[in-house]
């Protein structure tokens, strides 16, 4: 039994290499050309790249403006350098900020993202911002963002609202 195994084995390994293309030129003893191979390789340098994101934005009650900055960029080959939200602290990662009431209850507030552009990022309670792009880069730059408190009728004064948020950064195809 172990024999018959083995020697199908071995069968079916030599129809594999049979069937494997090959590419390669003849001589005999009578040609006149002297055999030649090109070679060739081409070796990239892997992506390099700094993004600089702020570790603390101060809001105030216009908003504050946060930058998120590329430098040291090279050898991106076609892709580009994408900036996302990650996540949040916020339950389903709203874009809310909590604190305490002097009363000691749990109070929260919702905040924007507004890019360059003027598209506005924000959750409004059953959507995410994770995976949201805030930036991208192929070459060395700044992207220049505004966080705004919403300061709805509802939202207690006299509070201290914190949060933070994650980003995700990676290459991605540019388009």
């Amino acid at each position: 039994m172990k024999k018959t195994i083995a020697s199908l084995l071995a069968a079916s390994l030599c129809l594999t290499l049979l069937a494997a293309p090959v590419s390669a030129a003849t001589y005999d003893q009578d040609s006149t050309e002297t055999p030649s191979t090109a070679i060739t390789f081409d070796y990239k340098n892997d992506p390099t790249y700094t993004v600089t994101i702020p570790d603390a934005v101060t809001l105030e009650k216009d908003g504050a403006e946060m930058q998120i900055e590329a430098s040291d960029v090279a050898n991106l080959d076609g892709k580009k350098i994408s900036v996302t939200i990650a996540g949040t602290q916020y339950f389903r990662n709203q874009l809310v900020l909590e604190g305490k009431t002097e009363e000691g209850r749990n109070a929260t507030m919702r905040y924007q993202v507004v890019k360059g552009d003027g598209t506005v990022i924000e959750t409004t309670g059953q959507d995410t911002a994770t995976g949201t792009e805030l930036a991208s880069f192929t070459d060395n730059g700044t992207a220049t963002l505004e966080v705004r408190p919403v300061l709805a009728f509802n939202v207690p004064s006299g509070v201290v609202y914190t949060g933070s948020m994650t980003y995700g950064i990676s290459l991605v195809d540019a388009q």
